[in-house]
């Protein structure tokens, strides 16, 4: 026993050496532990996101401090090689009401047909969980978003810059059917890292980020 343990100790510390670079790590997947069995959601309490900007904490999460989680749904233009694409975009935001500051969106976008934008194919076209390219980069007709007002009401985006390092990646890592209330259709979970820009073209570093919300209106 003593023996196994000193190999795993030695193959971790191989693997640190190997991957030292914080560019070059991989992000890890979220398991959902109700995957199987949802009656440990707590559907008003759990729903949240977390982060750190420049290595301070930011958190917020539904029903907590007057935060409430919204999710919006919206088609914003033509993408695409046909006169049918609309790019179809599901929003997973945490404000407090009528504030803008302190607050955070989660944007998730595909190339979809305009025929059938609302059909649960469609949906599930967008939604797929596994990694996703931050916008305005996509990967195979998807992107996604984060967006983050501050508490001086300044607007940060990871869409203003080009978020073009390993570092900067986003992932859906579990979706489920919101069987808990009227205010969605599914709930998701992601992990999130990478830069934020304002518009003057200034940086914040965003990492350890993840969240649970509500999504698809």
């Amino acid at each position: 026993m003593k023996n196994l343990v000193k190999i795993i100790i030695v193959t971790l510390l191989g693997s640190f050496l190997f991957t030292s670079c914080e560019s070059d790590e991989a992000l890890a997947s979220y398991v959902n532990p109700n995957q199987s069995d949802t009656t440990g959601n707590n559907i008003k309490f759990d729903l949240f996101v977390s982060m750190e900007v420049e290595n301070i904490p930011v958190s917020y999460a539904n029903g907590f401090d007057k935060y409430a989680n919204w999710t919006i749904s919206e088609q914003q233009g033509f993408c695409g090689t046909t006169a049918n694409g609309v790019l179809q975009s599901h929003i997973t935001s945490f404000i407090v009401p009528n504030s803008l500051k302190g607050s955070v969106y989660i944007d998730i976008k595909g190339c979809v047909n305009n025929d059938n934008a609302t059909s649960v194919n469609v949906i599930d076209s967008v939604l797929v969980i596994g990694p996703y390219a931050l916008l305005p980069k996509m990967k195979e007709n998807r992107g996604a978003m984060v967006r983050y007002i501050d508490q001086d009401s300044v607007l940060w985006s990871t869409a203003f810059g080009g978020n073009l390092s390993s570092f900067s990646r986003f992932e859906l890592s579990a979706i489920e059917d919101n069987g808990y209330d009227n205010f969605s259709q599914k709930i998701a979970w992601g992990k999130f890292e990478g830069y934020l820009y304002n518009g003057m073209g200034d940086s914040l570093k965003l990492k350890n980020g993840k969240f649970k919300g509500r999504i698809v209106q």
